[in-house]
């Protein structure tokens, strides 16, 4: 797979992209091993959620990586890192999180719109997530995303609209209630969603869904889907990403979970113990 310039041009301008054949097929399969290593051997950072009658089940593990020895192989053998790097067009990739997201066959419950930012403790535009499934995911139940977004400037209050929370209950804590609130509402895309413009895609075994962290996105649902929607994402950030000082709340780094001391509002290129390099350009 050669990453293109319109590609990464593409990226700049959109903030999402689908690219095709990121993954071989051992990578897809290190993909589908690790997915299941995580579901059925979840450390402490997992969840799950349901509709509130207690079906379509989602699993949520954040740093799965650290425990599954397939996921950590693919994170070192494929492209993933050094794509996320040369899309920002940044000298290097460190990673800031990565997570599982496994939607049981069956009912798939939709994810409310959203934006990453205010669940992190990073800030800056040089913020990328990898999306990779591998199975087959439909763009009625992938993701949707608003083209430009990433370019607002605007975080937004983290809890959904109460129409949309309604439809998700966690049994352990409350997603919704992570992040750092105070911001505006989401708009309600669902109800204008004429007025918005959604990139949506169809993503094969080995495609990567590639966008920016500060994106606006969503995934819709199902009722009766066949085959579990499983996807794995992992976010990198540049050099310059600057770490902040987070809501309490907020999703952990390794910094956290290895008790690396990182001052606040620096540039995160130096603490690689914190936010490792995945991919490095040979001259940086």
């Amino acid at each position: 797979m050669l990453l293109s310039e319109e590609d990464i041009k593409a990226y700049q301008r959109d903030g999402a992209v689908l690219l095709k054949g990121v993954l071989t097929e051992q990578e897809v399969a290190l993909l589908a091993a690790g997915l299941e290593e995580s579901r059925h051997h979840p450390g402490k950072r997992a969840t799950h959620a349901t509709s509130p009658t207690g079906d379509g089940v989602t699993f949520l593990e954040t740093f799965p990586s650290l425990a599954s020895g397939s996921l950590s192989a693919l994170l070192q053998s494929s492209r993933i890192p050094e794509i996320a790097a040369r899309m920002m067009r940044a000298s290097s990739s460190q990673l800031i999180l990565d997570q599982v997201f496994y939607k049981e066959a069956g009912s798939i419950i939709p994810t409310p719109w959203h934006q990453d930012t205010p669940f992190l403790r990073v800030r800056g535009d040089d913020m990328i997530r990898v999306w990779v499934t591998p199975d087959f995911s439909p763009k009625e139940i992938s993701l949707q995303i608003v083209r430009g977004s990433h370019r607002w400037g605007v975080v937004f209050d983290p809890r959904p609209p109460a129409a949309e929370a309604s439809q998700i209950k966690e049994t352990q804590g409350r997603f919704v209630q992570v992040g750092a609130g105070g911001g505006p509402a989401v708009p309600d895309i669902n109800r204008y969603r004429e007025s918005f413009d959604i990139l949506n895609w169809d993503v094969a075994p080995g495609d990567a869904l590639i966008f920016n962290g500060n994106m606006l996105h969503a995934a819709g649902g199902a009722e009766n889907h066949s085959t579990p929607r499983r996807a794995y994402t992992s976010m990198w950030g540049g050099p310059q990403l600057q770490y902040i000082t987070p809501p309490d709340n907020a999703l952990p780094t390794l910094a956290q979970i290895n008790k690396v001391d990182v001052p606040f509002d620096v540039a995160i290129g130096p603490y690689t113990e914190a936010f490792p390099v995945g991919w490095r350009e040979a001259d940086a």
